[in-house]
């Protein structure tokens, strides 16, 4: 740096020098003047040579090594450094940016706070598992924005101890199962924690469909042992002597007969449920009038609506829908068996339809016991009963309107039902309608 300074002194002085020596004899020029101009020159070299002594400074402290010999390769000198640094600055942006879109990205939520405790990032996954608005954690503790005591705990222990733990937590509102781990954030050596990292993930829907299983099995084994328990005890009864009464032998040949075919649609129930929960079975849409179908439908239960003195009334118009056939059939039989089962003798049977644009909307009414409003939300449920006991009394499998929902659904459409105790049902579902194109 002093080679710098004495080169600029020089360099000042050898432009002032020819000044002075061609105006010092000329009347005007006064020691007021040379004055003005050694003041000029000190003002110059302040306002230069201060500076590049601060920039000298701080280049040794960067680059202790840094030789030069002249103000030119200085100034090449930190023009290459300042180079190198806006690169690597534009790099680590770059980076920052990445691993912020990442973040932001992820399906999993993530909070991270900082050495003092206080949350300094959480990603919008997070915000929606919390239902937090939008940065409005940042900054705060823990403690600060969530109520629950465990998950505040979890948080500080981990931050204190340095020990990474893991939790399930069910939050009452929102009702979610949330699993979160969170780890310990270090620096280079430090082997305190400098904050911590949580990962949150919605565990919600796994644990429902656990809770389902564990019931299917359940209702699975129930259903499929009481046939089975009623079959082995008259099976027992008639080889323990039973047999030789031709009276006793029919009537409980005929029960057993009755228990297998209740197995036998039970079974069949459970596979066709399987497959269209699966999507293993595709649905072959065709151009489907309805009146047919439902015609198809009233002759197979004709019997069983003469034995009630049950009536149907049909109010179907000449719109085709674009829809599986044999499934909206199936449809159609589970929703007027069970209008039979669950009405009294006389009553009566509506199937008709309402234009809702594009789709068509089409109801199955009957004027049985109806259904209970805290009923009508879990109906479609597998295996789900307003009354078990009547339920089994006349044969139902409790996955009629199961199948019917999955069927509708595969079908792009909705279904629903409308109910009130002791004036009937109503189920609602609706399909498209078929368009030349479809074809």
């Amino acid at each position: 740096m002093r080679r710098l300074r004495l080169q600029f002194v020089f360099s000042l002085i050898i432009l002032l020098v020819p000044v002075i020596l061609i105006e010092w004899d000329k009347p005007g020029l006064s020691i007021l003047t040379i004055l003005w101009i050694f003041s000029i020159a000190y003002l110059l070299l302040c306002i230069f040579i201060k500076p590049l002594e601060k920039l000298w400074k701080t280049m040794k402290l960067l680059e202790p090594e840094m030789q030069v010999s002249t103000y030119k390769k200085f100034i090449k000198t930190v023009s290459k450094y300042l180079t190198e640094q806006e690169e690597k600055v534009r790099r680590e942006i770059k980076g920052r940016e990445e691993v912020e879109s990442i973040l932001f990205s992820m399906v999993e939520g993530v909070v991270a706070t900082d050495s003092s405790g206080r949350i300094s990032f959480m990603n919008p996954t997070a915000e929606q598992l919390f239902q937090i608005e939008n940065d409005s954690a940042l900054g705060k503790y823990p403690r600060e924005v969530w109520r629950e005591f465990e998950l505040v705990e979890m948080f500080h222990q981990v931050f204190v101890t340095g020990q990474p733990q893991t939790r399930e937590f069910q939050l009452d509102s929102p009702q979610k199962v949330l699993k979160v781990e969170i780890s310990p954030i270090r620096f280079g050596n430090y082997e305190e924690a400098q904050g911590v990292l949580a990962i949150v993930r919605d565990f919600t829907r796994i644990r429902r469909l656990e809770n389902m299983r564990t019931d299917f099995v359940a209702n699975v084994s129930h259903e499929l042992r009481t046939p089975l328990t009623s079959i082995k005890g008259f099976i027992e009864t008639l080889l323990d002597g039973g047999i030789e009464n031709r009276e006793i032998t029919k009537r409980f040949l005929t029960i057993m007969y009755q228990e297998t075919d209740r197995l036998n649609r039970l079974i069949s129930d459970l596979l066709d449920l399987s497959q269209m929960e699966s999507r293993q079975t595709e649905i072959n849409r065709t151009k489907v009038f309805m009146a047919p179908l439902v015609e198809e439908v009233r002759q197979t239960l004709q019997e069983r609506l003469a034995e009630k003195n049950m009536s149907i009334s049909v109010e179907l118009g000449p719109t085709p829908v674009w829809a599986d056939e044999d499934r909206i059939r199936e449809v159609l039989f589970n929703l007027i068996d069970n209008a039979i089962k669950y009405s009294t003798s006389g009553g009566n049977i509506k199937v008709r339809e309402v234009n809702r644009g594009d789709m068509q909307e089409f109801m199955v009414c009957d004027t049985g016991i109806g259904i209970p409003k805290e009923s009508a939300a879990r109906i479609f449920e597998r295996f789900y009963r307003v009354d078990k006991a009547r339920s089994r009394e006349i044969g139902g499998t409790g996955l009629g309107l199961s199948i019917v929902k999955h069927a509708i659904e595969r079908h792009d459409g909705k279904v629903w039902v409308e109910s009130e105790p002791g004036k009937g049902s109503c189920f609602h579902f609706t399909l498209s309608k078929y368009k030349a194109a479809q074809e």
